[in-house]
């Protein structure tokens, strides 16, 4: 009788990607060849305003104006845009050594750096899931091509390439928390949140899967390396710690309008839906019902020992809950996505379901369609279909919440694999 030919798991030998091995190469190729052509043709239209802003604040904390002085920079129409630095003070100091350099320069250095972000996250999204590493129990039959195929496909997911466009952090910082998830040291786990929540403050909400993990020592690592990272702003920059600390902290709209297509949380979807600038008091309920589903989806997934799906869950509050999430911070789309192709359950009706969602969302770049509109903060012109249409990420954000819960909570007989999948992931249970 002949035997039955294996079926191949994700990112196995038969997979195009290892089989033809100039496939990924070439799609690295043409995606860093069209991202090179588009930069120079000119038609990035934010010039990586963010980066400017970051370069001009190291200088401004020192001068006594970090929270005054504003960027100046011109959009692709010639619009002078004048934008704050909103981060924590410890933020400021962090991108000093960068501002010693020709901008220029930085912007080539920042964009390279992020490219091996790119590539840091789907490492470390695998690792977590047990796919790569030194102690992965189902690790990938060729991983290179994965993360060099990957690399060239994301850069182009909205969110990764509005990061890119405005010369955002938000990769380090997400690479930075994956790597404190897949470490064994606790105090180096928590501390990587501290620091990440030292340069902007949502990564916080991370601490919360140390919490409900049990991982005491992690947990306070987080604290205590954000009360460092804030002393230490305090120690050089007594005044500005003082007044963002106990003022600027209250004030989102300090970022931007809340209202705007950009501003894909909670928050702004309602306020758009409603056709009010804000709306404080239904955002509230908003907050509740969504921490509910987080906190059900984390706690399910622990209990499972999908730590991937947990850490997720997390993240994903945090961008639904925080008052101000710009479609760029949605980089945690990335590490989803991996979860979706190279999880233990990417065969799922759902999980496909799920990637296919996102994969259409962040590739027809809709939110950055909605941002071009002239009309964008414009409350009273706002056609509704555009209202409906703007709550694109918070919707899928929900929906991700509830596959990864719902799956967990379907699976309570794989226990025993989840005990496996928890010390695959190189972090104590």
């Amino acid at each position: 009788m002949t035997p039955r030919p294996r079926t191949s798991e994700p990112g196995s030998t038969r997979n195009p990607l290892t089989t033809r091995r100039w496939l990924p190469w070439a799609i690295l190729a043409v995606s860093l060849t069209a991202h090179v052509l588009v930069t120079l043709a000119g038609a990035d239209p934010f010039k990586m305003i963010d980066l400017r802003v970051y370069l001009d604040g190291a200088g401004w904390a020192f001068d006594g104006t970090l929270y005054d002085a504003t960027s100046n920079s011109t959009s692709a129409a010639g619009t002078p845009i004048l934008l704050p630095f909103t981060y924590p003070p410890f933020a400021a100091l962090v991108f000093v050594p960068l501002s010693w350099l020709n901008f220029v320069l930085a912007r080539i250095l920042w964009q390279v750096a992020s490219l091996g972000a790119i590539t840091a996250l789907i490492y470390l999204t695998l690792r977590l899931l047990g796919r790569a590493g030194r102690d992965a129990r189902r690790p990938l039959d060729d991983l290179r091509p994965v993360l060099i195929a990957g690399t060239g496909l994301a850069l182009w997911l909205e969110p990764v390439r509005t990061t890119f466009n405005y010369g955002q952090i938000n990769l380090f910082l997400a690479a930075l928390l994956l790597a404190g998830a897949v470490v064994s040291k606790e105090w180096l786990a928590g501390s990587t949140v501290g620091i990440a929540a030292g340069i902007k403050l949502v990564p916080a909400i991370t601490g919360l899967y140390y919490l409900a993990a049990r991982r005491w020592w992690a947990a306070a690592a987080c604290i205590g390396s954000f009360l460092a990272t804030a002393a230490l702003a305090a120690l050089f920059l007594p005044k500005e710690t003082k007044r963002y600390f106990l003022e600027l902290i209250f004030d989102p709209a300090r970022t931007g309008p809340v209202f705007g297509a950009i501003n894909q949380s909670w928050r702004g979807a309602l306020a758009r839906l409603a056709g009010q600038p804000d709306v404080p008091k239904v955002w509230l309920v908003a907050i509740a019902l969504t921490a509910v589903l987080a906190v059900w989806a984390l706690l399910a997934n622990l209990r499972v020992g999908d730590n991937t799906a947990a850490f997720l869950s997390v993240q994903f509050l945090g961008l639904l809950v925080s008052p101000i999430s710009w479609s760029h911070h949605w980089v945690w789309v990335l590490p989803l996505l991996v979860w979706c192709f190279f999880g233990r359950r990417s065969g799922h009706p759902a999980v496909r379901a799920l990637a296919v969602a996102w994969l259409i969302a962040t590739y027809s770049y809709v939110v950055s369609i909605l941002v071009s509109q002239p009309n964008n903060y414009e409350i009273a012109s706002r056609p509704g279909w555009a209202a409906w249409l703007g709550t694109i990420y918070v919707v899928l954000g929900v929906g991700s919440l509830i596959v990864l819960g719902a799956l967990a909570i379907g699976s309570t007989g794989e226990r025993a694999v989840g005990s496996s999948a928890t010390r695959e992931s190189g972090a104590p249970g």
